[in-house]
């Protein structure tokens, strides 16, 4: 939904940026209806919107099915911004994690509650876990939420802001406020993060943040991997081997720009 109560004179471009952000969080093509019943605009805005999108390149129409996708000037913008927080240069060290450890790697950084994937290395192997790049989820239920909470300044406020009573995403996360603590504080020790099946069933992560120079986390680092091929001895070995990939990316993150908020 857009708010009505934007500031004078950016009403159009906050609703211009719910379509992009509708059309990048939708799972296939949006025809003008759909947009427009999702932001609860008029047929009318949300056309005009549409227009002016198309002309810059950021949305493109399919004339078969008269429906709406993401155009491919936002696929430079993108490619933009990950040149500018030195993702770009990140990349090559995810892949060699992934061929060293034949397994899913992921970059995510924070968002409000939420951890999103940025970036994403694939495993080759016929049992892995699918994911995407946009995927959200808590913060509390996953390694890269977790490895970036223990180094934030503002990890306690997060906590506390938390019901007495966590919602459970699988039968494995956690229940409390106080446990995430506890386990934030042991991931201060050991340096990297671990999921145990608390975000998805079946799978094990771990996950290390990626400091700035200050020591605060600006995004995560995280392997993933089936049970099955992640007893508990393997955890202390992805996650040593973690740790350095996540020291190894850090060098090519701007001083100066914030990627978690």
């Amino acid at each position: 939904m857009v708010s009505e109560e934007l500031p004078a004179g950016t009403q159009s471009v906050g609703r211009a940026l719910a379509v992009l952000k509708l059309l990048a969080s939708a799972p296939d093509e949006l025809t003008g209806s759909a947009i427009a019943a999702e932001l609860r605009l008029s047929s009318g805005t949300a056309n005009r919107l549409i227009r002016a999108l198309i002309a810059e390149g950021l949305v493109a129409r399919n004339p078969m099915s008269d429906s709406y996708y993401l155009g491919s000037g936002t696929v430079l913008l993108g490619q933009a911004a990950q040149r500018g927080f030195g993702m770009d240069k990140a990349l090559p060290i995810l892949e060699q994690l992934n061929s060293e450890t034949q397994e899913s790697v992921n970059l995510s950084i924070r968002q409000g509650s939420e951890s999103v994937v940025m970036m994403r290395v694939q495993s080759t192997l016929p049992l892995r876990f699918e994911q995407h790049t946009g995927a959200r989820f808590p913060l509390y239920t996953t390694a890269s939420g977790k490895a970036i909470l223990a180094f934030s300044p503002h990890a306690e406020t997060y906590v506390q802001s938390l019901p007495a009573t966590l919602a459970k995403v699988t039968p494995h996360s956690l229940s409390t406020p106080r446990e995430l603590s506890e386990q934030l504080r042991e991931i201060r020790v050991r340096g990297y993060s671990i999921d145990e099946q608390e975000n998805v069933e079946g799978v094990r992560c771990v996950g290390a943040p990626i400091l700035d120079a200050d020591g605060y986390a600006q995004a995560a680092l995280v392997i993933q991997v089936p049970t099955v091929r992640m007893p508990k001895s393997r955890v202390r070995t992805l996650g040593d081997r973690i740790l350095q990939a996540a020291k190894e990316v850090s060098q090519f993150i701007p001083v100066n720009r914030a990627m978690s908020r």
